[in-house]
């Protein structure tokens, strides 16, 4: 039999929404970093399917970690909407940034491993059991018994599966694949642009088609996909494949060159269930971004509201996390994420297309309403970033600058 191994918080899995939880509790204390040990089944770097776009929402999560974005990345500085004839954009500086998951995840996971906090990785859990003191967690390689489970194992979450977690489960669907690309003969690359192309939604697509431009290993790559929401459910399924093979072919790629992969997203409903005694949800596995498909964002959000809560249990040594849902909803980043779910409900349900052109005639209007017609317009919350050196407790520490209106 495997020996026990007793541990306060246990997080399965080592994405964003796991790693900041785990960021997030060290920043609160530097003593939570002995209490804390991460499981994933994949080692680092891994690759992950998703667009990689980080917009200011998580940019600002990691600034109060007092963290830089110090990973690769390529910044957009023009978010290009289309509908057939019709075209907007939004600019800033930038608007968003695009990164490898692989790598994110990866640096993410190496700032945690500094500040002493266990990752192991190559670990795959086997089963989830709660009792009424712990949470029995079997691995490939030994047994835990935590006093706080968080499930941070994404939208196909094993520990949901296993509990038989109750509530709905709306997911969206997407399909991505990568071509390589000559930067230097392409505007995308040279100015920044990102394309959300929604005219797909005529043949049946809930959401839309994307080029994303990006680097792996210094190459340029553009990152292209479908995004379907779902949001009418009784709808026929939109073919993806067939979309996506058309989009492609309008600008001259051929989907049978490029290893195409597909992956699900849980989307957020305010009224589910994201906690059991002394077990929380985040990231996807909790809820994601039904509009337009944003993850990373608000997994590392999720992490600042679970640490809060885990911290208030060991506090308060009542492990109930009842208050844990209302917490999300009060949160600043989930009123907006509530917000997009409501407003993907409303946008992917129409089917006129002379309603579907009349929305986007009014989306214009809002638009140059904003500050996102300035491409100046920096909207993250320029942090001044500073590490403690090795030579003080591992803790990390920022002071905010904030823009002047």
């Amino acid at each position: 039999m495997s020996q026990i191994e007793n541990v306060d918080v246990l997080i399965v899995g080592s994405g964003p929404s796991g790693t900041s939880t785990a960021l997030h509790l060290v920043k609160k204390n530097p003593s939570w970093a002995e209490r804390i040990i991460i499981v994933e089944k994949e080692t680092h770097p891994r690759e992950k399917l998703c667009g990689g776009g980080v917009t200011h929402l998580g940019q600002n999560v990691l600034a109060r970690l007092g963290l830089s974005f110090d990973v690769p990345n390529f910044e957009v500085k023009e978010a290009r909407l289309l509908y057939q004839d019709q075209s907007y954009s939004f600019f800033a500086d930038p608007v968003f940034r695009i990164t490898r998951r692989a790598e994110f995840d990866h640096w993410l996971v190496q700032t945690a491993e500094k500040l002493g906090i266990q990752v192991h990785q190559g670990e795959a859990v086997l089963n989830v059991t709660p009792y009424e003191e712990y949470v029995e967690v079997e691995t490939e390689k030994g047994i835990f018994h935590a006093k706080v489970l968080v499930a941070a194992d994404g939208s196909r979450s094993f520990v949901r599966r296993k509990l038989k977690w109750p509530g709905e489960s709306h997911v969206a669907r997407l399909m991505e694949v990568l071509t390589p690309e000559e930067a230097t003969s392409q505007s995308q690359f040279r100015e920044g642009i990102a394309i959300f192309d929604f005219t797909p939604m005529i043949n049946g697509l809930q959401g839309y088609y994307w080029d994303f431009p990006s680097y792996i290993d210094g190459q340029p790559v553009m990152n292209r996909g479908i995004f379907d929401s779902r949001a009418r459910t009784e709808r026929p399924k939109a073919d993806l494949k067939k979309i996506l093979r058309d989009s492609l072919a309008e600008r001259d790629r051929d989907l049978g060159e490029y290893k195409l992969k597909g992956h699900p997203i849980r989307w957020w409903n305010r009224k589910n269930r994201f906690a059991m005694p002394r077990i929380l949800l985040v990231g996807d596995a909790a809820g994601a971004d039904p509009l337009v498909g944003e993850g990373i964002s608000f997994a590392l959000g999720y992490g600042d509201v679970a640490a809060g809560a885990i911290e208030n249990a060991f506090s308060n040594q009542d492990f109930s996390f009842e208050d844990y849902r209302d917490r999300l909803l009060k949160h600043p980043l989930f009123h907006q994420l509530d917000i997009r779910t409501r407003v993907a409900k409303m946008a992917y349900k129409v089917q006129s297309p002379w309603l579907t052109r009349a929305v986007w005639l009014a989306v214009g209007e809002g638009l140059r309403r904003t500050r996102w017609g300035d491409p100046s317009f920096d909207p993250t919350e320029r942090p001044h970033f500073r590490l403690l050196d090795a030579n003080n407790p591992p803790v990390l520490s920022l002071k905010h600058e904030f823009p002047n209106d």
